[in-house]
């Protein structure tokens, strides 16, 4: 062999095993091997520096085995933690969120974490459910997303094949001819006697007897209590306000006794259609009328004694009561 030959066959097989070295080193990088892998994510919210974290401890398991994923978010001064969100996780993690969240005041801001407990039940790699941390910074609410990573699970031996999946509890069998039957029966019993107590109240509901209806005040009943109440706030009610008050509650009397619409007419329109009406008293009338012209007038009189004046003329329109 001459020396050339022998030089290339020397440096071909030097960059075979560098590209080897570099192969394998490449690959352990990928897979993430170790005691633990670490996912972290750096961002800015109004401001303010924030640092997310995911770490998985170890950094693969095999099944059935507890796995701790603790998640930390770094926020720099001014930033409040609120409640984290979590989407439902696949059938084939099982979760452990005994363990409240914990939060620090650090030199760089505020540190917020959590630590979960994970169990894989499937051979391969099971996406994480992803989590978000609401924050408030500044008088503003962000949603910030934790960086996503994945489980990768083995196989309890290096023969074992198959899943395996958690206990969901008891297997529910299928039902039978027979079960539908006696769910139908069930169903038409429970329609009958609902049936059975409807026709029962509506026929309860006939045999009582109806009520009849209260009958309405009379007038007289009405204007009583009208002035029993302006008679108490005498001493506190304007006085164009105690006179106006009594004045409408004298023009109703008159016209829920006689029919004459004694609240749209004047003191002399009232008179006059009083005088026409048949059945209608000319004592009542007189007194009716004067007690209205003596409410008219006392709005705008001077007394010594108002209330006294006032608890008069309540007394006047007493005496109406009945004479219509």
């Amino acid at each position: 062999m001459s020396r050339g030959t022998a030089h290339r066959s020397r440096f071909a097989f030097g960059a075979a095993c560098l590209g080897g070295v570099l192969l394998l080193s490449g690959c352990g990088r990928v897979q993430g091997a170790g005691p633990r892998r670490i996912v972290e994510r750096e961002e800015t919210v109004d401001k303010i520096h924030v640092r997310l974290k995911s770490e998985l401890s170890p950094a693969r398991g095999t099944l059935g085995d507890p796995i701790v994923l603790r998640l930390t978010a770094m926020l720099g001064d001014g930033a409040h933690a609120g409640t984290s969100i979590m989407e439902r996780p696949p059938a084939s993690l099982e979760l452990d969120l005994s363990r409240p969240p914990s939060v620090a005041k650090t030199r760089a801001g505020l540190q917020w974490s959590r630590e979960m407990i994970l169990r894989g039940f499937d051979i391969g790699a099971i996406p994480l459910p992803r989590v978000a941390l609401l924050a408030t910074a500044a008088g503003r609410t962000d949603t910030l997303e934790f960086p996503h990573d994945t489980l990768f699970v083995d196989s309890l031996t290096q023969n074992a094949t198959g899943n395996i999946r958690p206990d969901r509890g008891p297997i529910m069998p299928p039902l039978r001819p027979v079960d539908y039957m006696v769910m139908a029966v069930g169903i038409l019993l429970l329609a009958a006697l609902v049936l059975f107590l409807i026709r029962h109240w509506l026929k309860s509901r006939r045999k009582q007897p109806s009520e009849a209806p209260a009958p309405p005040d009379p007038p007289e009943a009405i204007l009583a209590r009208s002035l029993d109440a302006l008679e108490r706030e005498v001493a506190t009610l304007p006085r164009d306000v105690f006179y106006e008050r009594l004045a409408q509650a004298l023009r109703a009397y008159a016209a829920a006794a006689t029919g004459v619409p004694a609240t749209d007419l004047t003191t002399t329109e009232l008179d006059r259609e009083l005088k026409r009406r048949e059945g209608v008293s000319a004592e009542g009338r007189e007194a009716l009328i004067a007690a209205l012209r003596r409410a008219d007038l006392a709005k705008f009189a001077r007394f010594e004694d108002e209330e006294s004046e006032a608890r008069s003329i309540v007394r006047q329109a007493r005496s109406i009561s009945g004479k219509l």
